[in-house]
Parts: C-alpha cells; sequence; structure tokens
C-alpha cells in the first residue's frame, strides 16, 4: 500500500496548490414580551461571513436542499421546530431540548400518544404569533398531499423524519398531540428537530414564492439571496431564546475544498467548512482556530444488497477488508477522521464492544471474493459525490479505496457528480439506469437510534440497498417495544453486530467535523453534534 498512499498523498497536495495560488429543560429565557433571553444586542454585533461545502445554496423554504449542511446553516437559523439539537457543549454528546415545544410526555396508557406543550409568546419574523394551528399547519404541509398547502418539495425533504407520525391533533391553542405508528416508540422525538414550522400566515399570502422571501421564527431572519452566491440572514432581535451576538449572516456555497482556503485566506469569509488537511499546520501558525470534535458522523458506502456481487455479504466483506483505514486517516486525512467499522462511532451507547470487524486484510479479502465466486475479482461502478454536506475529501477518498480494492481484484469505475445527484440516486435506488451500480458514497449522521430501521430495516425509507435480515429487524422491534431503556440499548447493540456482520453499509471513517475560523471569531463551541449554535458566535 505504500505506493498507493504516496500516489495519493501527492495528489491531494497537487490539488491544493492548484486550487490556492493566491492563497430536557431549557435554560433559555422569555420575556414578558417574548422579546428574548436579556442578551444585549444593541450593538453592530459584526458580520460572519461562512463558506459551505454545498456546490448551491439550500432551500430557503422549512425544508431545506444539500442535506444537513441545509439543516445546520439555513433552517435551524431561519426557524424553529418543536425540539431541538442541543449543539453548546464541546464535551457533552448533544442532546434534544425544547424548542418551541416546553414539554412533552408519552401517555402511558396509550404509548403510541405524545402530547407536546407549546411555547407561548412566541412571534414569527412577520409579526404573526405562534400557536398549534401553526403545528398543525406545517404538519399537513409535507403530509397531507390533498392539503391546499402542501409541498412537495418539503415533503421530499423531510420524508425520513415523518416515517413514524401516523396522526396529528389540535388540543387547544398551545397543546397538541402526536400519535406514533407503533405501539411503543420512545424515539420519535428524535425525529421532530427537522419538522421545521414556518409561519402560517406567510406561506398563505406568499404561495409558491414562500422560500423566496420565508418567514420563520428563528434566531436570524431572512434578508436576501443571490442564486449560487450568497444568503444573508440578520438576527432577530425580538427572538424567544438567545438573541444572537453577531448583526449579519452570509452563507456562501463554495463546493471546492481550496476555493474555501482561498477565499478564508482572502478574507472573503471569516469561517470554512472542511479545508484541505495539508493546509492545517501554516493555517494554525498564522492564528487561525482549526476545530475537530468526535462526534457521530460516518462517511461510507451504501451497497447495492439486492444484485450483483455485492449480494453476496462475503463480498461486502471483503471490500470493507480491503480498506487500509489507518493509512487513509493518518497519510491522506491527517488526524480529521478516524477508523470505523461499525454504524455506530465508539462514542455512542449503541456501539458495539468487542465484535469481529472486518478491518484491512487483503489476503483474506481474496479468499473470501474466491469463496464468493469471484477468484479474477470483477469490474463494479460506484456512485459518488464530488462535494456536498459531510462529505469530507469524496475525489481523493475514493481514489484511494479504489486502489485498494483494485490490489484485491475489485475493479471500481468511479462515477462522481453533485451530492444532490448522488441523494436522487439514493431515493431511487439501484434499479433502472442505476441497477448495475455496485454502491454509492455518502455519510450519514447516527446520532439517534431509529437510523438503524432507516437505513436497514426491511422497508427503511434510507435502505436504499434493499438490505433485509428478519433477524436484524427482531432486534430493532424489541428496541422499540422494550419499555426499559437498558434493554432497548441492548436490542440495538444485537443490531448494530448484525449489522457489522452483515455489512449492508461498509463505514470507511469518522469524521471529526473540520472547520477553520478566522482568529476575530470567538465565543463558538465544536459540538459533539453534526449543528452549530451561531448564537453566542461574536466577531471582534
Amino acid at each position: 500500500m505504500k505506493h498507493v498512499k504516496r500516489f495519493l498523498a501527492l495528489s491531494l497536495a497537487a490539488a491544493l496548490l492548484a486550487g490556492c495560488v493566491s492563497c430536557g429543560n431549557s435554560d433559555e429565557k422569555t420575556s414578558p414580551t417574548g422579546g428574548g433571553s436579556g442578551v444585549d444586542s444593541t450593538g453592530d454585533g459584526g458580520t460572519l461571513r461562512i463558506a459551505m461545502t454545498c456546490a448551491a445554496l439550500p432551500n430557503t423554504d422549512s425544508e431545506p436542499t444539500e442535506g444537513q449542511e441545509g439543516y445546520r446553516f439555513v433552517s435551524f437559523q431561519l426557524y424553529d421546530a418543536l425540539v431541538k439539537w442541543d449543539a453548546s457543549s464541546e464535551t457533552e454528546a448533544g442532546k434534544i431540548i425544547p424548542g418551541l415545544a416546553t414539554s412533552w410526555e408519552q401517555n402511558p396508557e396509550n404509548p403510541k400518544r405524545w402530547t407536546f406543550h407549546l411555547r407561548e409568546g412566541v412571534k414569527f419574523h412577520d409579526g404573526t404569533d405562534f400557536n398549534a394551528d401553526c403545528v398543525i399547519f406545517a404538519l399537513d404541509r409535507v403530509m397531507n398531499p390533498d392539503f391546499e398547502y402542501y409541498s412537495t418539495t418539503c415533503a421530499a425533504s423531510v420524508g425520513s423524519f415523518l416515517a413514524n407520525i401516523e396522526s396529528y391533533a389540535k388540543v387547544d391553542d398551545y397543546t397538541i398531540t402526536i400519535d406514533t405508528v407503533q405501539d411503543n416508540n420512545a424515539y420519535l422525538i428524535y425525529d421532530l428537530p427537522y419538522i421545521m414550522i414556518p409561519s402560517m400566515e406567510a406561506v398563505k399570502e406568499k404561495g409558491d414564492g414562500f422560500a423566496d422571501a420565508p418567514v420563520g421564527s428563528g434566531p436570524f431572519q431572512f434578508v436576501s439571496k443571490i442564486a449560487g452566491q450568497e444568503l444573508v440572514m440578520e438576527r432577530n432581535e425580538n427572538y424567544w431564546g438567545n438573541v444572537p451576538q453577531i448583526k449579519t449572516l452570509i452563507l456562501k456555497p463554495i463546493s471546492d475544498a481550496s476555493a474555501r482556503l482561498a477565499a478564508l485566506q482572502s478574507g472573503e469569509v471569516d469561517w470554512a467548512e472542511v479545508v484541505p488537511v495539508e493546509s492545517l499546520e501554516s493555517l494554525k501558525s498564522q492564528g487561525y482556530q482549526v476545530k475537530l470534535n468526535d462526534y457521530p458522523h460516518a462517511w461510507l458506502y451504501i451497497m447495492n444488497t439486492e444484485s450483483g456481487p455485492f449480494a453476496d455479504a462475503r463480498v461486502r466483506q471483503a471490500f470493507s477488508m480491503s480498506i487500509d483505514r489507518e493509512g487513509l486517516c493518518n497519510d491522506i486525512l491527517q488526524g480529521v477522521g478516524t477508523p470505523l467499522a461499525q454504524l455506530m462511532y465508539p462514542g455512542s451507547p449503541w456501539y458495539a464492544e468487542g465484535v469481529e470487524e472486518y478491518t484491512y486484510n487483503p489476503e483474506r479479502a481474496k479468499e473470501l471474493l474466491a469463496e464468493a465466486g469471484y477468484p479474477d475479482g470483477f469490474t463494479t461502478t460506484f456512485v459518488c459525490p464530488t462535494s456536498g454536506s459531510g462529505n469530507m475529501f469524496p475525489q481523493i477518498m475514493n481514489e484511494y479505496i479504489q486502489k485498494c480494492a483494485e490490489e484485491v481484484g475489485i475493479h471500481i469505475e468511479l462515477d462522481m457528480s453533485e451530492s444532490e445527484r448522488v441523494w436522487d440516486v439514493m431515493k431511487v435506488g439501484f434499479k433502472d439506469e442505476y441497477a448495475d451500480v455496485g454502491a454509492l458514497n455518502t455519510s450519514f449522521y447516527t446520532m439517534f437510534p431509529n437510523v438503524f430501521q432507516k437505513f436497514a430495516g426491511t422497508g427503511g425509507s434510507f435502505n436504499t440497498g434493499k438490505y433485509s435480515n428478519p433477524e436484524y429487524d427482531a432486534c430493532i422491534e424489541a428496541a422499540y417495544a422494550a419499555t426499559d431503556e437498558a434493554e432497548s440499548t441492548r436490542q440495538f447493540i444485537e443490531a448494530e453486530k448484525i449489522f457489522t456482520e452483515e455489512l449492508p453499509w461498509v463505514i470507511v471513517c469518522n469524521d471529526r467535523n473540520l472547520r477553520v475560523l478566522a482568529p476575530n471569531v470567538q465565543n463558538f463551541a465544536q459540538s459533539q453534534t453534526w449543528y452549530v449554535d451561531l448564537t453566542t458566535v461574536t466577531v471582534e
């Protein structure tokens, strides 16, 4: 593998040079008038300019495009949901905290039913009031195709988070109920941060033009956007939670890592997501802040388990054993990723300790291929993104893995394209023009246990490879049905063991959420989530 590592390390350095010739209970308080937390926001506060990894601006309607980066920088800034992820701590794992709901409970006599008590005194950016009607309106907009204001775009974006909701109803102006599909789904709460609640009156008024002038209740409000160039927001002075310290937030889509670095060094932006790793030591010496933290996010391949060579678990295991994860993370990624061969990372409560993992062993990989009927190997195609949310450095990483697989006889042709097309393939699955595709490269958050069902459960909403295993499904069902948290955790770990053995997805590494901030950007916590709390940030 030494020549592979050297070839790819030199390729990465060359790419860098070519691109850089210029180079629970919330503590938040609401005032009696709904005017925020009491944070002094009377000064200018400065402007924060962020270079995102996506090639296009995320959709500014209530549900974004561009994957989780769309939620991170757009939806979670413009809008609120019933609950939200706490992204305030660098040392503690992220947890769900109150949003537009101040509290909630399951009905002990009917565990399918959840009751949510809504926050009073909240106003949308247009001055209209938030209440239960707004929540029902938001749910109808993505769940009821017969609803006058139903949005197919938003429904498609948030679809995987709606699968566990059976019905919903208004109880009174500040109380609603949600019934789940399963009898005892204790994990509904992990879906709700992604169901954004827009201004009902603004949607009715603007109709199809709502995304061009969106109105939410979030910490920032919309100012303007130029397609493909920038989105401008300003702080919501009347936010019910922590009023942002910065005055203006500007987002710029820059899909090339070297271009993001150049924008940071030239002063065009103050914050850059995922810059080339070769630049990190130089950036540190210049006073830039390199932010890394472990968090539940895997870089991986979704395997075609329905047809072709990868329908055989032994072939999937062989592919996994062809990958030199240590070489990739140490020599190519230089520590901004860590080797991972399970779905969950070691900090997760659902990580399976002590199980056999199919890690680097090229000789055994060749034996497994021969056992599966491929002694001379085979040729396949992988669909891969060129950039996008959470995808790190997909070109060079996929080329590295292509070289690794070549050495055991798996010849991979890389079909590289923008991340939105990869997401489209994920939704369609391995059929029609993609029927002969062996795998799809992407990245995914693993912050909550319902990913087991979504990603690999029979009929799961993101089970692109059509993996199906009754024993695996039974573990998930038992975990959902368990009334004891310890038993639920045990069942999820059993599912993790099967996942690690069968490899419906081949996990490569755990992203460490690389971003670089200019020296004058202060008071930011690099959380153990995919998300960011921008309300505390200052630009000095």
